[in-house]
């Protein structure tokens, strides 16, 4: 509870602290015509993956999208003609299912006999599945019908889950120098090794559609990874990658 109170704080004195500056710059410290509220709802859509694929990765055999939607309530100020600044509070949900062939992939797993840590060569399904509330600021720049943003954004695991299963193929334990152990299937769980924290870059537009309505698309790239360094399950760093897809509506200055 106090990590979310934490963000909402970080939202509302950002946003104050930043309306004050250029209320007062312009002479009009607190105007209302100049701040705009809006609502989102939309469904991410992408990976929590590497960023760039490394040579463990053999191939994607599949890949399938979960249920992963994104719902905001953002604050605009104006800041002239063409530019303002944003914020708000955003749930996104991000996540994916996938399975590769990999060789020589460095990770943990549960047999019935136990636990093994090695470099495991077959197929590997992951399923990832965060829930996020997050803050993003922003610049806004407005050109006719469109609205384009970038900035960042700082965000707090809600719930997690990472797991999924290896098959058909073999570990050796340790390093790729190891014991050689045959897989039929295992099974791996790093929901727990999940960060609470994530932060990154998001950039998008809005292309409005009558007085109130609107069409949001925004990208949002992680950059801390979402497990610790010190984690071995997986060999290499995953980040959050995702693309916003969705309907906004706009509120006006109801305050």
């Amino acid at each position: 509870m106090r990590n979310i109170q934490y963000l909402i704080g970080i939202c509302v004195s950002s946003f104050l602290g930043m309306t004050n500056v250029y209320g007062q710059l312009d002479g009009k410290q607190g105007a209302s015509d100049r701040i705009t509220h809006s609502v989102m709802i939309g469904y991410n859509i992408g990976a929590t993956a590497p960023f760039s694929l490394p040579n463990t990765i053999r191939g994607i055999n599949s890949y399938s999208l979960l249920f992963t939607p994104a719902v905001s309530y953002e604050i605009h100020y104006q800041l002239s003609e063409s530019w303002g600044i944003g914020s708000g509070l955003r749930f996104d949900g991000k996540g994916m299912k996938i399975s590769d062939s990999v060789q020589y992939f460095h990770t943990i797993i549960t047999m019935d006999d136990g636990e093994f840590e090695g470099d495991f060569t077959g197929t590997n399904q992951t399923n990832s599945k965060n829930l996020y509330l997050s803050v993003p600021i922003y610049g806004v720049y407005k050109s006719g019908f469109w609205n384009f943003k970038l900035g960042g954004y700082v965000a707090h695991t809600l719930s997690r889950r990472f797991d999924g299963s290896v098959s058909d193929g073999y570990i050796r334990k340790g390093n790729s120098l190891g014991e050689k152990v045959l897989i039929e299937k295992a099974v791996f769980d790093f929901a727990d090794q999940v960060k609470n924290w994530d932060w990154g870059i998001i950039a998008g537009a809005n292309r409005r559609i009558g007085e109130h309505w609107g069409v949001n698309s925004d990208v949002q790239l992680g950059l801390e990874p979402i497990f610790p360094k010190s984690f071995r399950g997986v060999g290499y760093d995953l980040r959050n990658i995702y693309l916003t897809i969705g309907v906004s509506y706009n509120l006006g200055s109801f305050l």
